[in-house]
């Protein structure tokens, strides 16, 4: 490891805005400049991250430590892979099932032209990472054991090559080789940068799986899957017979599909790996084994190991290349602000390089890229010009992936991201980092008469999401990262987050398990929710009431047939379950098109402040008396008129006159194409039609969202049927400015008040009809 150095030196301010041609008003306030204090990134790894890292070599120096030992003695010893470091395989490599020997097979196509000048440089790259030094030491420890946990640092390369190291050393034998991945933008761009590597087309051997969307093939071998994929193919496949290596990575993000699926891979790989001693080591099932690698670059790494029965850690020396790293002298509080400041300073003071700058949501994306755009164009002539791309989950995915196309010459990008460009995906280009230390968490409030709400906060970032930041400045060269919080906000940062599973919704997860046959209080979690704590309870309780409201479960927590029903459709318990009820009322294609959109990942309804006069004579067209949920299957039904007749450019320019968002459209068309498919699979006519008959449509939403409802009181307000929470109509709905006696709604968001969206009116005795409605009267 490099030697630690550490400077109290301030870098230089922020130039006055005159210095970059920027006008300003004679009166206006002079901003508070930035000093930066340098630290290396490498001293607040041996200060305070919690790992010990033994005997470890970064770029090619040795670690200064004592013996290498760190003063640790007692600590479970950890292999480092290096060459030379443990017995070479090359037996595996050249072995008969090694794809090596078999790419032609393994590959429909094979590689087309396997000599160009193109793959001969990715195939340099690939050589150069430093994961490639020890890449026969790596494949003979897996080899070796059942379960590895890996962790490498950032830019290491570790999450593209472990997949191609173990298929290319036949370790997969003929099953496939999943990569699990919490972000979807990750699993489609890793999967993309592989099947370069590989020479071969997207979806052939190498493909991926995100919801409503994968390419995959008979031939894939390599398939990078979200986590919430995987855990879907319990339900079909429970013991996950087709895979024969399962790669978790950034499982320090501790989402709750991961809990779920490493809780659950312990169990699997009991029944296909018969253990012969405690450590699961021994003469496996020769007929179709599982191997579990568990990989991050910041993760509590004894905690997983003693959880799969004190696993094998592995650590892959080295990142590629150096990161040096500013800490603010002061605290910032205006980030969005002090961000812009710190681009401009490194546009007009550091040299070519893009820039990614680490934002908490999409309002400060936007804001920010508005800001940036307006004084890039007052620079003198003489300076590079300003290319400014955006990364959310929200986004098209065509408008995220030009983050990723070349910068044009005489040009600095500039990438405005959430954490969603935080693990495992590499941006061309990026040489500085800005990262602001904040990020947006949900947190589920969920209440013990079932259902809860959602609340969407601004949060410091953990010390593990700061390294990971830092790391995306290091991956082609050497870099730098600003961080616009003070070394000492950054030391008393948490280690890492919350897991995802005491903090979230547990309604589908749930339903999923039950679909198992498995309990959540009884499924072995590495953090399991302590049932005798008000706070922990909560949330279980909540889940299991609102799926009994459902008709999911029953009164003694088991699967009913609907519940089953539910299960198979890729979307919201209270969704599913409103598809389900529309067989009976006879309107499943109205329903369909609801859900769909409701289920994108982006906003059908454009709002536009300084618009907000415009937006509503736009969207009258399409309101209707009874709500949002009747509102949005006529825009949905306008838009088909539309596409049945006009060109795309026709198309896209209607969707912009009434500040409709497209995207939405074509996503909600994609996602209905699947749940035809469900729905066929449990006989259900997805082409039966209410017609004018718009009130079985409202009833069969109703039957989903029989927990999100509300009645109106005397002095005018609403309370919710299930619980005593007193809630408002959203201002942005259509029935902002009415009263009617019930309602239905998709989801509560809390600001400073509780607010209903996405609301419909609903006759109040139709909750006479429900049986959980009934069973509570008597």
């Amino acid at each position: 490891m490099p030697t630690t150095t550490y400077s109290t030196k301030t870098i230089q301010k922020i130039r006055e805005p005159a210095y970059y041609g920027v006008k300003t008003e004679k009166n206006h306030k002079r901003a508070k400049s930035v000093p930066w204090v340098d630290v290396s990134d490498d001293d607040e790894k041996s200060k305070r991250n919690s790992l010990k890292r033994k005997n470890s070599i970064v770029n090619g120096n040795a670690d200064h430590s004592r013996n290498g030992q760190n003063g640790h003695k007692n600590k479970k010893r950890r292999s480092s892979i290096q060459n030379g470091d443990t017995p070479q395989s090359k037996d595996l490599a050249n072995s008969p099932g090694s794809s090596q020997s078999k790419r032609g097979h393994i590959n429909g196509s094979g590689p087309s032209t396997p000599h160009t000048a193109k793959f001969k440089a990715v195939q340099e790259q690939r050589k150069q990472l430093p994961i490639a030094k020890g890449r026969e030491a790596l494949i003979e420890e897996i080899n070796k054991n059942n379960v590895t946990i890996l962790l490498g640092e950032t830019g290491s390369g570790k999450t593209t090559q472990v997949p191609q190291y173990i298929l290319e050393s036949g370790l997969a034998r003929n099953g496939m080789i999943a990569v699990t991945q919490p972000r979807k933008v990750a699993a489609t761009s890793l999967a993309q940068r592989v099947a370069v590597e590989q020479n071969v087309s997207l979806g052939d051997l190498v493909g991926y799986a995100v919801r409503f969307d994968e390419k995959s093939s008979a031939q894939t071998r390599i398939k990078y899957l979200t986590d919430g994929m995987i855990v879907r193919e319990l339900m079909s496949d429970p013991l996950l017979s087709n895979y024969s290596v399962i790669i978790v990575d950034e499982a320090h993000e501790r989402t709750l599909r991961t809990d779920l699926l490493i809780a659950n891979l312990k169990k699997i790989q009991a029944k296909r790996n018969p253990k012969t001693d405690p450590k699961g080591k021994g003469n496996a099932d020769t007929s179709n084994p599982l191997k579990i690698v568990i990989m991050s670059a910041t993760l509590d790494a004894e905690k997983f190991s003693k959880f799969y029965h004190n696993a094998k850690i592995l650590y892959v020396k080295g990142r590629q290349h150096p990161v040096k790293i500013y800490h603010s002298a002061e605290s910032q509080l205006d980030y969005t602000d002090a961000a812009m400041r710190t681009f401009f300073q490194i546009h007009t003071d550091q040299p070519p390089g893009d820039v990614l700058i680490f934002l908490p949501g999409q309002e400060d994306i936007e804001s920010l890229q508005k800001s940036i755009e307006l004084y890039a164009k007052q620079l003198p002539s003489d300076k590079s010009e300003v290319l400014t791309c955006t990364m959310f989950a929200a986004q098209e995915h065509s408008q995220n992936n030009k983050a990723f196309s070349p910068t044009p010459p005489n040009t600095r990008k500039c990438i405005l991201a959430t954490n969603i460009a935080e693990t495992s995906i590499t941006i061309p280009g990026i040489k500085y980092v800005i990262d602001t230390g904040k990020c947006k968490e949900k947190q589920y409030l969920a209440r013990i008469s079932g259902g809860g709400f959602d609340t969407l906060l601004t949060r410091d970032i953990t010390k593990s999401s700061a390294m990971q930041r830092a790391g995306r400045a290091g991956r082609e060269g050497t870099g730098a990262c600003f961080r616009l919080y003070t070394e000492d906000a950054f030391n008393t940062m948490a280690v890492s987050g919350e897991p995802e599973i005491l903090r979230c919704s547990l309604t589908s997860s749930i339903l999923n398990l039950k679909c198992l046959g498995q309990n959540l209080e009884e499924l072995d979690l590495m953090d399991k929710p302590d049932l005798d704590s008000m706070a922990d309870l909560k949330p279980v309780a909540s889940a299991l009431k609102t799926l009994w409201l459902l008709g999911a479960i029953d009164n003694h927590q088991k699967l009913t047939p609907s519940g089953r029903q539910m299960a198979l459709f890729p979307l919201e318990p209270q969704y599913a379950c409103a598809v389900v009820a529309s067989k009976e009322y006879g309107c499943t294609s109205e329903v369909l098109d609801i859900v769909s959109v409701l289920s994108a990942s982006s906003k059908l309804f454009i709002d536009i402040s300084e618009q907000r006069d415009a937006v509503t004579e736009a969207r009258r067209k399409f309101r209707h008396p009874s709500g949002d949920h009747l509102t949005v299957l006529n825009a949905v039904k306008a838009y088909r008129d539309i596409a049945a007749s006009e060109n795309k450019h026709s198309r896209r320019e209607w969707c912009r006159k009434h500040f409709l968002n497209e995207r939405t459209f074509l996503e909600a068309r994609d996602i209905r194409e699947q749940l035809v498919v469900t729905c066929g699979r449990i006989g259900i006519d997805v082409s039966v039609s209410a017609k004018e008959n718009e009130d079985l449509v409202i009833r069969s939403m109703g039957h989903g969202l029989a927990g999100n409802s509300a009645f109106l009181q005397a002095d005018g307000t609403y309370k919710q049927t299930m619980g005593q929470t007193i809630v408002k109509v959203h201002p942005g709905s259509s029935l902002c400015d009415k009263k009617v006696p019930a309602i239905i709604y998709d989801d509560l968001m809390y600001t400073n008040q509780i607010y209903a969206r996405g609301v419909s009116s609903i006759p109040k005795s139709f909750f006479l009809s429900l049986d959980a409605f009934k069973q509570r009267k008597a």
